[in-house]
């Protein structure tokens, strides 16, 4: 049985991941663990304890009853979206959280086996800038499992055309076998992508092909080299020119593609493209 960890801030663009849990989920005949967390930050000064925190509301001792009990609420709203998208058949459950944003997901995906994390993030100046913001790029840099990002503007559909970013090196060999025989189980089709900053570097990428499918054994997987002065633009014109419901991204400690994860790209991004982004950390 797999199992889907959603995080969750009720917010609009959460419920709108939430549908893409769900077909994760009904797809690997799984159950999805909503986790909604209140950060609780240390206080150094007692005069500062009941300062807003995070979402807006006064901490207390009533934090857990009244968490809770908003979680109970919300449960009924995504009941309701589940039944609009046929899919009450997949098992569901209901977790409330408090803690440090990376320590409770970090300790609650070792405890539950989780198998994936899906999240919504607008990239914007909004809530996933108080749960998510920076802790994404955190939970990215750590994760040893896969994380499904939808953004605020992504609209599910059938999901039947994967495609991977890619730079043609050995350390990505496990992500790629793992996605094709994905691919293979789930009946969807799985192209890579690899860009370059000038056409020489395009001509080199292009003789290293045949070398990186062999050892990947699969001759047949379509590998396409596009040429473009700046990473995101380039695979942003190529998922718009390439019908990609989701792009595949291998997240590495090299400046090439640390560019990805910067802020000023992440909010790009997130605020403009209608693709969902599943990101491995190299170590998958």
């Amino acid at each position: 049985m797999k199992k889907i960890l959603f995080l969750t801030d009720y917010s609009e663009v959460a419920k709108n991941a939430f549908v893409y849990a769900l077909s994760v989920a009904e797809k690997l005949k799984g159950e999805v663990h909503i986790v909604h967390i209140a950060s609780i930050y240390e206080i150094e000064k007692p005069e500062e304890r009941y300062k807003l925190h995070p979402f807006g509301e006064i901490y207390n001792e009533n934090l857990e009853k009244e968490g809770w009990g908003k979680l109970v609420s919300e449960a009924e709203k995504y009941e309701k979206i589940a039944r609009a998208n046929d899919k009450l058949n997949v098992s569901v459950y209901f977790h409330f959280e408090k803690g440090k944003f990376l320590e409770v997901v970090n300790t609650y995906i070792k405890e539950n086996r989780i198998d994936m994390v899906v999240m919504g993030t607008s990239g914007a100046n909004t809530v996933d800038k108080k749960l998510f913001g920076s802790n994404t790029a955190n939970l990215i840099h750590h994760a040893d499992i896969p994380i499904l990002a939808i953004p605020a503007n992504a609209k599910f559909e059938a999901v039947s055309n994967f495609s991977a970013a890619v730079l043609l090196k050995e350390n990505e060999h496990r992500v790629i076998k793992h996605l094709l025989k994905n691919a293979t189980n789930y009946g969807y089709t799985l192209n890579c992508v690899h860009v370059t900053e000038t056409a020489e570097d395009a001509v080199a990428a292009k003789r290293k092909i045949p070398k990186w499918l062999a050892s990947i054994d699969d001759k047949d997987l379509a590998v396409m080299v596009i040429e473009s002065e700046d990473v995101g633009e380039g695979l942003k014109d190529f998922i718009e020119n390439n019908n990609t419901h989701i792009l595949c991204i291998i997240h590495r400690h090299l400046p090439f593609f640390q560019r990805l994860f910067t802020i000023n790209y992440s909010k790009y991004m997130l605020q403009h493209s209608q693709t969902a982004l599943l990101i491995y950390n190299h170590n998958f």
